[in-house]
């Protein structure tokens, strides 16, 4: 209606189009008219509605073990060499009516197919799970696992496959399934840390199958030399059984040692005769000193914790018997007593970290003096429960040891007048009954470069009785007493070079290491070139560089070979050299030489509960045609809808320009202006 008001009023009486015919007036009106109902209906913003059909084939997923126990048997060969040719057979020939993609795996999944046949454990478990998680959205016809059967590693594949068991999982069986002749080393049992001068246990666990009868010698070396050895006969088919020897630690650092048992004839593998470990010798422990002026339940209970730990080890004394304390990384006082000229000034002065337990008999106005945190006198006492402080985050504490502190029986503390320093890192508030206060009952301050400690409360042995009876062990406290022991005794660094690098890796994990480089102010520097020369057991080096990143520098070394490296590193800053150096361990992973019969009844299993079906590796022509010739496996016909606002068409904005047009000329032509 208003489309056709606007061009009636405008041609009915118009002066200037009254000389042109009625017609001419007409097809200007019905341009106008045009015009401004394409106008109006734009305004309405129509939508209008699209169907569209996807079609989407099968998808045929195949994924391949490629861990090293499918080659430790005696056709190994087959699987080198025509193994990979019959996977890619397969593969053509599925893509004549399916999408096919291509998995290889051991401790994770791959793209592709990869047949190197040196993966270091197996998780057939996490292949399923991301072909699941991959594709979740697609229509899976089938997943065709070629495996041996054996995960050493993650959960059963056969509850993975459960909750998808409308995928079918045709399963090809590699490896052996019969038995093999062998003798073999299975697990060594070693000390990581021994002491300089002192003996630590080796215990070599082995076993033998099919040696029934067999002398074997079973031998621990280091380096070339045999440093023990002892004969055994293998009394069984399967004989297991395990020799301990004690070895001395004559050398510091970082030292390698090789059990071996002797080769029997017809052994199809000789790989697992053989087992590298490390062992690192230090030389020295820590040294704590336990002082006290009497015999104290709370030093009993500190003794057992600082000796189960092999870094540190324990000295008791007492206050008058203490004449020097450089040779300490730690000093625990209970309950201080004045009177030691040597123990004041080190205090005072920081120049040995300490932990201080203020007890009922400490004499807290000589304390105070010192200044370590605290003053006032304390002259009466009171019972203190425990109430950890959240926003300390230098020490994290599990929530088991906050619990069984929170709960376990209050602390025997000093009680009056005392004040505390607002520059305290406080682990603990005090707490009386239920009501925690601003006080602290554990923290910490620092005095020079040395780190002091204050509990103020006696009876932490009551901690230990009540961790006994309420979990069945001390664990909790000695967790707990060796994070306070650690954080006090630990030197800090305020190297402005540093590199971050653990001591030891496994073979089969990304090394990925970082470095940190400081001005004089202590603030980041991220523009410096830092240099990095890796050094393997065969004196080869490999040079690389750091990358810098958000927070330092970044070095990715990938994989590398079980073994000792030795690195060092180096940058210039400010006409400054910084440089550092070290070792780290790589660890030799061995599961995939423990079991090396192929575990053919869990694929049977899998592809049952699946609607699948197992087939052996020659008949992959047959699982070919299997698939081919599925009628469950259709194509999946998706209709999907979008949406288009007309208003969006730019034809339509022509065509309304294409009518104004006309109308403008049809009038010039009949006269008008």
């Amino acid at each position: 209606m208003l489309a056709a008001i606007f061009p009636l009023a405008l041609y009915y009486k118009d002066k200037l189009t009254e000389d042109a015919s009625k017609t001419a007036k007409f097809i200007m009106a019905i341009f106008r008219f045009f015009a401004v109902w394409m106008i109006l209906f734009l305004v309405l913003g129509i939508v209008i509605e699209h169907t569209e059909e996807r079609t989407e084939e099968p998808l045929i997923v195949i994924a391949s073990d490629n861990s090293e126990s499918v080659v430790m048997h005696v056709d190994s060969n087959w699987y080198r060499t025509e193994y990979p040719q019959a996977m890619n057979n397969l593969s053509v020939r599925l893509q004549e009516k399916f999408e096919v993609a291509m998995y290889s795996f051991s401790d994770l999944p791959e793209g592709d197919l990869k047949t190197d046949f040196t993966g270091k454990s197996t998780d057939i478990a996490k292949a399923l799970q991301h072909i699941f998680e991959q594709y979740a959205n697609r229509n899976i016809g089938a997943i065709i696992l070629a495996t041996d059967g054996i995960y050493n590693t993650g959960a059963n594949p056969i509850y993975t496959v459960s909750e998808k068991s409308f995928v079918p999982v045709y399963t090809i069986g590699l490896g052996d399934t019969s038995l093999q002749r062998d003798a073999k080393i299975d697990l060594v049992n070693h000390n990581k840390v021994a002491f300089m001068g002192n003996d630590f246990p080796v215990e070599i666990n082995f076993s033998g199958v099919k040696t029934q009868g067999e002398n074997i010698q079973i031998s621990l070396r280091k380096g070339n030399d045999i440093i023990a050895s002892q004969a055994y006969k293998f009394n069984s088919d399967y004989d297991q059984s395990k020799i301990m020897f004690m070895v001395k630690a004559k050398t510091a650092g970082l030292q390698k040692y090789t059990a071996v048992i002797s080769t029997v004839d017809g052994e199809y593998t000789t790989r697992n005769n053989v087992y590298n470990f490390y062992v690192e010798v230090i030389d020295g422990r820590q040294k704590i000193l336990l002082a006290h002026d009497a015999p104290h339940p709370d030093i009993a209970a500190l003794r057992f914790v600082i000796e189960n730990n092999e870094n540190y080890e324990a000295e008791v004394k007492y206050f008058k018997e203490i004449t020097n304390l450089t040779e300490y990384d730690l000093v625990v006082v209970h309950n201080y007593q004045s009177g030691n000229t040597t123990l004041d000034e080190a205090i005072l002065n920081g120049t040995v970290p300490f932990l201080l337990i203020n007890g009922t008999s400490t004499n807290m106005s000589k304390l105070q003096s010192l200044k370590v945190g605290f003053s006032g006198n304390g002259n009466s006492t009171e019972e203190l429960g425990f109430a950890v402080n959240t926003s300390f985050r230098d020490i994290l504490l599990s929530p088991k040891i906050i619990q069984t502190l929170s709960s376990a029986p209050p602390l025997h503390a000093p009680f009056g007048n005392l004040s505390y320093s607002n520059a305290l890192d406080i682990l603990a508030f005090q707490k009386v009954g239920n009501i925690q206060l601003d006080q602290p009952l554990i923290y910490f301050t620092t005095k020079e470069k040395s780190r002091l400690g204050v509990i103020m409360g006696e009876g932490i042995w009551r901690w230990r009785l009540y961790d006994q009876q309420r979990n069945k062990s001390t664990l909790i406290f000695e967790e707990f007493t060796s994070k306070l022991i650690t954080y006090l005794a630990v030197k800090e660094n305020k190297d402005p070079f540093k590199i971050n690098i653990e001591n030891e890796y496994n073979e089969n994990e990304e090394i990925k290491i970082s470095a940190e480089l400081y001005n004089k102010s202590y603030e980041l520097i991220r523009d410096a070139e830092i240099n990095f020369t890796l050094t393997d057991q065969d004196s080869n080096e490999f040079k690389l560089a750091f990358l810098p990143s958000p927070t330092g520098y970044q070095l990715n070394l990938g994989k590398l070979k079980s073994g000792i490296y030795q690195w060092k590193a180096n940058t210039k800053f400010s006409d400054q050299t910084y440089s550092k150096a070290g070792n780290f361990l790589v660890n030799e992973v061995r599961l995939e030489w423990i079991n090396t019969t192929a575990n053919h009844r869990l694929l049977r299993n899998i592809s049952e509960n699946t609607s699948g079906k197992f087939y052996f590796p020659d008949q992959t022509d047959l699982l070919a045609e299997e698939i081919l010739n599925s009628k469950e496996m259709v194509s999946v016909v998706y209709q999907e809808k979008t949406f288009d606002d007309i208003i969006d068409f730019r034809w339509l904005f022509f065509v309304i320009m294409s009518a104004l047009a006309a109308e403008w000329f049809y009038r010039k032509y009949s006269g008008g202006y």
